[in-house]
């Protein structure tokens, strides 16, 4: 058992450095082997994900959120990819749904109120992801070197309009 666990964190930080090194067919190789092994890895499922959404493969890097979610049903992660790839395959409402819910998990992680504004700017809501931004702010004032950049950048874009 002790030697599996070690082949797998090897197998896992194996696909993190190909991810990272831009070589997404090579991790997405490593993370499908080590899934036939271990179907629930949810580990393993997350960085699937991520590197099938970085091809742009939004059906396969859904599915592979959608089982860490089977799993695990509150994984912020998994919610977060879920809501990216659902807005990106033009189930906007589901995908917001998701990166909510992401955000009601974590309440201190900056990404999922950062991909849910970019994602409502993308779609022309530009007054609602300025609200997100400002209460996320608001609510979580620590986030607010992670997540003022953005509003400044998408308040000036709307000003530009």
């Amino acid at each position: 058992m002790a030697e599996q666990q070690q082949n797998r964190r090897e197998v896992l930080e194996q696909a993190r450095k190909a991810a990272t090194g831009k070589r997404l067919e090579q991790a997405a190789d490593l993370l499908e082997e080590l899934l036939t092994r271990e179907p629930a890895d949810i580990d393993a499922l997350d960085m699937l994900g991520f590197v099938r959404f970085f091809q742009g493969r939004f059906e396969d890097s859904r599915t592979a959120c959608e089982k860490a979610l089977a799993h695990s049903p509150d994984h912020a992660y998994a919610h977060k990819g879920l809501g990216l790839n659902l807005a990106r395959l033009g189930q906007l409402e589901a995908g917001i749904v998701h990166l909510k819910r992401a955000m009601e998990l974590r309440p201190t992680w900056s990404d999922p109120p950062h991909d849910l504004a970019v994602v409502l700017f993308e779609h022309g809501r530009t007054a609602e992801a300025l609200a997100i931004l400002d209460a996320r702010i608001e609510q979580h004032p620590q986030l607010a070197d992670k997540l003022s950049t953005l509003r400044a950048q998408l308040a000036r874009a709307t000003a530009a309009k």
